[in-house]
């Protein structure tokens, strides 16, 4: 089963009320494994672990990414993922007047100034493209407020916005749904993927 994660993956950027942030990820009801993101001034360190059982076959998961960011702009982009023996590389830094990012030794040129899917950063809402950090894909977004709803969080019922990103690529489909509190901060997560929803738990 391959390629079935790609779609959420995150890098959160700009959190202003927590440094480390972890999530349980959970598919189809059951935790498979977490993804933690650090935050350092324009830094943002991303993590994830996961596997999962299917069909009798398991599943392995592991990304991590490093970006830097100026002015709400991707800086410089380092990741590092296996989606269960498809590995990727992807490296990227900001010159004159584009970026410039690699995935397994092939680089495209994007425009200057890109954002990954940091859902951490409410910036992104208002984007028309975004990068994808496992791949180097540049994706056109549609990207849409939905409705207020109240939301569990960390045991609490709270008031939250509901936003959905859907996005087109040969990896299939992206459809995305996010939750930010009333002070436009992500607090939770569900994506749909070919065997079952994924949801992030703030632990």
């Amino acid at each position: 089963m391959k390629k079935i994660l790609f779609l959420i993956i995150l890098v959160i950027s700009n959190f202003t009320y927590a440094e480390v942030w972890k999530f349980d990820a959970i598919l189809n009801d059951k935790v498979i494994g977490q993804h933690t993101f650090i935050y350092e001034n324009e830094k943002t360190i991303s993590n994830a672990n996961f596997k999962f059982e299917y069909l009798f076959m398991d599943f392995i998961y592991q990304h991590k990414s490093t970006e830097t960011w100026q002015d709400g702009c991707l800086k410089t982009i380092a990741s590092n993922t296996d989606d269960d023996g498809d590995l990727y590389e992807v490296s990227g830094y900001s010159a004159t007047d584009q970026f410039l990012v690699t995935t397994n030794n092939e680089t495209a040129a994007l425009p200057l100034c890109v954002m990954t899917f940091a859902y951490g950063n409410p910036k992104i809402l208002e984007q028309k493209k975004l990068m994808n950090s496992q791949n180097g894909k540049y994706l056109d977004v549609d990207i849409q407020f939905l409705r207020e709803e109240n939301h569990m969080v960390k045991g609490k019922d709270i008031l939250t916005d509901l936003w959905q990103i859907k996005a087109k690529s040969d990896d299939g489909d992206l459809l995305v749904h996010l939750w930010y509190d009333k002070n436009m901060n992500w607090v939770s997560l569900k994506s749909q993927t070919p065997i079952g929803d994924m949801q992030y738990k703030l632990k």
